[in-house]
């Protein structure tokens, strides 16, 4: 007799797809975290979320606003939020879900 084998995260993440109308839809974050339990925010940033990863459903955020929110904010100049966005937050592999930081054209 073979063992059912335990359903993955990324599995569960996928099985949302089939039940959106479970999805709060009051927030970006609180979206994205019913579509993904399992997705990482980076903490102080939800408004640089654009939206999320179509195949993993990682929270993507907008890398510019980021750096708007880190030198309006913490009052960084330009040179230290970027370069506490590259060795703080893009540089932080925190597991499977780890969030993805854009820039835009």
């Amino acid at each position: 007799m073979t063992e059912k084998r335990q359903p993955m995260m990324k599995d569960a993440v996928n099985a949302q797809k089939e039940f959106p109308h479970y999805v709060d839809c009051t927030s970006k974050r609180s979206f994205i975290g019913d579509i993904n339990e399992h997705a990482l925010f980076a903490d102080g940033f939800d408004s640089a979320i654009v939206g999320y990863d179509a195949s993993s459903y990682c929270v993507v955020y907008n890398y510019d606003k980021c750096l708007k929110v880190l030198m309006e904010r913490d009052d960084m100049s330009y040179p230290e939020a970027h370069e506490f966005m590259e060795f703080n937050v893009v540089g932080a592999y925190v597991g499977d879900f780890t969030p993805i930081f854009v820039h835009t054209l």
